[in-house]
């Protein structure tokens, strides 16, 4: 007995100077992961939880060789003696490496450590009664009842096998139904928390039935050990500190790339001046990327649990034939799948940035180029990775190329006219002749192009009336808005105006538009009077012309012809308009006839329905014509005949 006392008290006061020894260092540990950024603090404090580990299984590993030696030294003659300190040093050398796996869980002297947000007086809980499981359970197990059967008491070994599982399943039997409601409590406000419903109903599910699933665990493990107690216990130990690792290392590695890449990826400032969208695209693929590498890690996690418990080596079956070949291509295809997102990001960024180039605002044009464009390389990459990938998984894809330049020939033909709206369009864009905002005539529409696609042009008329016109019935594209236009208009005068009069007004009209606040600037140059350009059936005409700002032809010119108005008006210089002139025509000599004229005082007034005649004011009114017919001009002929007679008389 003293001998199993020396070497306890000797193997713990090296494990408690050497935890002593390296406490500073553990400590620097600890200020390191409080100096760490938000974004790199669980990286960080993974690494100081491997270092905090290293410290501590190396103090155990240097108290389990000096309780070794120690042990050699006070190495009993009976077998049983030496039986049980073989058994203390090796039960020494667990029981110390599994409470360590505690103290980095828990840790509750270092909150800087503790991966598990608790309070302080949770952590020291769970380390304590758990600890306190694993030293009894592992001392006895390990070293009393081999240290009896060893000595010939194989009933006296059952019966404290038996004892030391019936008492420790009691005791986390009852330690786990005091905490199932603080747990649950965690998991629920974790659950709050998160953003992500799946895993929230997840958290919520797992803190209403955690403590029957570890009950259900711990009396697996009871049973195993009963039945079992020699190499099922620890088998099941080892498993269960692995199966505990490989957990603890998948949540971690979960957890550091949601903290590394979960908030974003940010790239260099030169980067962002250059391509300013790539950023935000590339943050729009973020949450994919970390469901698919979690799923990755959980499936890693799965066949590393299923190779810890015996239940089948995934990693072995990879190694083989056909993991390999499975694994190859998947690889190939995740490349091709890399390298077409980096090609579609890469241009899509480009693009974008030319859209939104602040400096230098892109023309309607260009906008339209450049979504033309972006869709082109869309689809494009979208059919080439189809393919690639297809090929990639064994798929024969020269039927398919097959199929589709049959069926792509059979659409050309069905849809003739669609492909000459593609083509048109495509050369329509490429050769500028429209642009969103032109004024325009394309199939015989005059109006304002609202919108261009790639196959039509919609344009807004005067009236208001919108117009999609398809690019295969545009023959000739005139366009009203480029560079510059010009006013031209003829002006008419009457005949009898001087034309050089007219001119002069005509450029004075001009003059005073051109100093007019609100047409000056959109006046490219000086008025240019052609002259006179035809001569009309009641007007000579004067052309003019006005080189204006593109799209202001037409305002300028209303502007023009009220102060053509205003200016011919106050020159008294004749406008024609439409009237009506009798002619008589003119003798030979020049002279024009006299017009025989009656000029009536009164209108006639219509007759009565029943007239009445007044036959004497009808004899008073004969008289009066007879004198008004004798007082008429005579025409000549009638002259001539009478002239005979009043010469014989």
């Amino acid at each position: 007995a003293w001998r199993i006392a020396v070497l306890g008290v000797a193997a713990y006061l090296l494990l408690f100077i050497l935890t002593r020894a390296f406490r500073p260092l553990s400590a620097r540990l600890a200020e390191l992961v409080g100096r760490g950024s938000e974004r790199k603090r669980l990286l960080i404090t993974g690494l100081a939880l491997v270092g905090y580990y290293i410290l501590g299984a190396l103090s155990v590993l240097i108290s389990w060789l000096a309780a070794n030696a120690l042990g050699l030294l006070l190495s009993p003659p009976s077998a049983g003696t030496a039986a049980l300190l073989a058994g203390f040093v090796s039960a020494f050398l667990y029981v110390e490496l599994a409470r360590l796996v505690l103290s980095v869980l828990f840790t509750p002297s270092q909150e800087n450590f503790r991966l598990f947000k608790i309070q302080p007086k949770h952590a020291r809980h769970w380390r304590n009664w758990m600890g306190l499981t694993i030293l009894f359970v592992g001392y006895v197990s390990l070293a009393v009842v081999p240290a009896l059967e060893a000595a010939g008491r194989n009933g006296l070994a059952e019966l404290t096998s038996w004892g030391v599982a019936v008492v420790a399943i009691i005791f986390v039997w009852r330690q786990l139904w005091r905490s199932r409601q603080p747990v649950c409590d965690a998991l629920c406000e974790r659950a709050e928390q998160t953003n992500n419903n799946t895993f929230s109903w997840m958290l919520r599910t797992l803190g209403k039935t955690w403590h029957w699933l570890a009950i259900l665990y711990a009396t697996g493990v009871f049973i195993v050990a009963v039945i079992n107690p020699g190499e099922a216990l620890v088998f099941v130990a080892q498993a269960t500190v692995s199966s505990a690792l490989i957990i603890g290392l998948a949540v971690f590695l979960s957890a550091v790339l949601t903290q590394w890449i979960g908030k974003g990826v940010h790239l260099p400032a030169t980067w962002v001046a250059r391509l300013p969208l790539l950023e935000q695209r590339l943050n729009t693929y973020v949450p994919l990327l970390l469901k698919i590498l979690r799923l990755v890690i959980g499936i890693i996690a799965l066949m590393g649990l299923s190779a810890v418990w015996q239940l089948g080596n995934g990693f072995v079956w990879l190694a083989g034939e056909r993991g390999s070949a499975l694994m190859s291509t998947i690889f190939d295809v995740a490349l091709i799948l890399l390298i077409a997102l980096t090609i579609w990001l890469v241009a899509a960024s480009l693009i974008e940035a030319k859209l939104t180039d602040s400096e230098k605002i892109p023309s309607a044009r260009a906008q339209t180029l450049l979504s033309l464009f972006r869709n082109a390389i869309a689809i494009a990459l979208i059919v080439i990775t189809s393919m690639v990938v297809l090929a990639s998984l064994g798929v024969n894809i020269g039927p398919l190329l097959a199929g589709a330049g049959v069926l792509g020939l059979a659409i050309g033909f069905g849809a003739q006219k669609l492909v000459q709206d593609v083509i048109t369009g495509v050369f329509i864009q490429v050769e500028n002749a429209i642009n969103t905002g032109d004024f325009i005539t394309a199939g015989g529409i005059s109006g304002t192009a609202e919108r261009l696609s790639i196959r039509s042009v919609v344009i807004r008329d005067v009236s208001g009336t919108v117009h999609v016109v398809p690019f295969s019935s545009v023959d000739v594209v005139s366009n009203f808005t480029r560079e510059y236009a010009y006013h031209r208009a003829d002006y008419g005068i009457a005949y009898r105006e001087s034309v050089d009069d007219a001119i002069e007004q005509l450029k004075a009209a001009f003059d005073e538009l051109a100093q007019d606040p609100e047409w000056k600037d959109k006046i490219l140059e000086p008025i240019d009077v052609h002259g006179v350009t035809s001569f009309g059936d009641s007007a000579v005409n004067i052309r003019i012309l006005i080189k204006t700002t593109a799209g202001y032809q037409w305002a300028v010119g209303r502007a023009y012809n009220r102060l053509v108005k205003k200016y011919f008006d106050a020159a008294g210089i004749e406008i024609p308009f439409p009237h009506t002139t009798l002619y008589f025509g003119v003798e030979k000599d020049g002279t024009a006839p006299p017009a025989y004229v009656r000029i009536l005082d009164n209108a006639p007034k219509p007759p009565s329905a029943t007239p009445v005649v007044d036959n004497r004011k009808a004899d008073n009114d004969k008289p009066q014509d007879e004198e008004e017919k004798a007082r008429r001009p005579k025409p000549p002929d009638e002259q001539d005949q009478k002239a005979p007679e009043s010469g014989e008389r």
